[in-house]
């Protein structure tokens, strides 16, 4: 018997009888079924759904089989395409097999005989279905961390392919938006997740002591060195070495470092004999290295480290993914605290929205931290009000808080508006989406002047 569960079957036909008596049988099968009269239903389809395979009789109204099978093959040529008609239209036929049709079945039709090719021209597909499956698996950690937004999903794609690598990376991004949490989870979806991930705070590290930091020294190597030290880059040997803020290392260092990534090697303090190191090296910088590079910064060791880079964009510029961000954090802390998770209100996601985030991710965070420990059954926009009116004017980066906190009613367009565009301008979705009753969310439509 067979088992078409997970596939979608794209089924065109212009008898209604023959259609409605198929469609039954294959979805008995476990196939999910659509159904088209012609070839111009059947594009509008294929326009809005993943289809598996297409069947399609050859003689219809509007859009027979043949031109359907052109378009399918040009527009989507993964699909494969089942043709049903009687082998004595030869002239459809030789246009078929021009096209490359995947099968041909008889009519009358058999149901065996269609179930066959089906479930032949099914493994590929499963095949597909499969790989995407493992893919969205890997990258499951990376959206956990990263965000659902279109960007944050095309980031997380790269860092995933890139994590299977063993070469050295640029991480980029404004000071808070998250690159030592992505170098992590880079680490851990790599070939060397069993090793140690070691950091080196650069920005942190005096430049008298920052070669023996990295690179250890031998006994006796100086005043005061009473025991050999490893240093980072041995210390991470068969795992990963962060080191962030590298913009802050001095020139001379930055040539040390360069020697150390190409050769494999690091020469610690006072011995004569270099040590060979297994390591591999992510880098963040929260400045553009290149436009450094003319004096600040080593354009080798740029090339070196940023012939593969990711730059994480700013909170401000994921718009509409701060809410579920937002939401994440109250629930993590309440988490913590053992406590139930407020609800956001939509006017404070609006209003969160609209703030420039200088922190980005780290503020944020911070942001609803306090709101999650004072806040009773919701967060409301006076909360989120008053608390960004406490956040220190230079937390994450230099530049001003938003300079005018929007009014309740502006919060509130900027809610509906969001929850419109999520819904894809769908109504009662972007109702249930904002939580409150379809006929009061039609009101406040007519309100705003939202309603047409």
């Amino acid at each position: 018997m067979p088992d078409f569960d997970g596939l979608t079957l794209l089924y065109v036909e212009d008898e209604d009888s023959q259609r409605e008596l198929v469609r039954g049988m294959l979805e008995m099968d476990g196939a999910r079924v659509i159904e088209a009269a012609n070839g111009l239903e059947a594009l509008t389809h294929l326009d809005q759904s993943a289809v598996d395979i297409l069947i399609s009789d050859i003689r219809m109204p509007r859009m027979d089989g043949i031109s359907l099978a052109e378009r399918v093959r040009r527009d989507h040529p993964e699909i494969p395409v089942v043709l049903c008609t009687a082998f004595t239209d030869t002239d459809y036929l030789l246009k078929a097999i021009e096209l490359g049709v995947s099968a041909y079945v008889p009519k009358p039709l058999e149901y065996d005989r269609l179930a066959g090719e089906v479930e032949r021209l099914a493994r590929p597909a499963r095949q597909r279905q499969r790989i995407a499956h493992l893919e969205q698996e890997a990258l499951r950690p990376f959206g956990r961390m990263l965000g659902d937004s279109p960007p944050m999903r095309a980031l997380a794609a790269q860092a995933r392919k890139l994590a299977l690598t063993r070469y050295p990376m640029l991480l980029q991004g404004e000071t808070g938006t998250g690159k030592s949490r992505l170098a992590r989870l880079i680490h851990d979806s790599s070939s060397r997740a069993s090793g140690p991930f070691v950091v080196a705070h650069l920005g942190a590290v005096p430049e008298s002591t920052a070669e023996s930091e990295l690179f250890g020294h031998v006994k006796g190597a100086f005043t005061g060195a009473e025991r050999v030290r490893l240093g980072l880059f041995r210390q991470a040997s068969g795992g990963t070495l962060f080191l962030d803020d590298i913009d802050t290392a001095s020139l001379t260092l930055q040539a040390k470092i360069l020697h150390a990534v190409e050769c494999g090697q690091v020469m610690p303090l006072g011995a004569d004999q270099p040590v060979a190191v297994d390591v591999r090296i992510l880098a963040a910088s929260n400045t553009d290295l290149r436009a450094a590079a003319a004096g600040r910064f080593r354009q080798d060791l740029y090339y070196r480290l940023g012939n593969l880079a990711l730059t994480l964009p700013a909170l401000r510029e994921r718009g509409e993914e701060i809410p579920s961000l937002a939401r994440m954090f109250l629930r993590e802390t309440c988490d913590d605290l053992g406590r139930e998770v407020p609800v956001l209100d939509p006017a404070a996601a609006a209003l969160l929205m609209a703030h420039s985030w200088p922190g980005n991710i780290r503020e944020l965070k911070s942001l609803m931290r306090n709101l999650a420990v004072f806040a009773e059954t919701a967060v409301t926009v006076e909360m989120v009000r008053n608390q960004i009116a406490q956040t220190p004017p230079d937390s994450g980066a230099n530049r001003p808080l938003t300079s005018a906190v929007p009014t309740l009613e502006q919060a509130e367009i900027a809610a509906i508006l969001a929850a419109l565009r999520a819904a894809k301008g769908g109504k009662m979705e972007a109702a249930r989406l904002l939580a409150i009753d379809y006929q009061r969310f039609k009101r406040k439509l007519l309100k705003y002047g939202l309603a047409g």
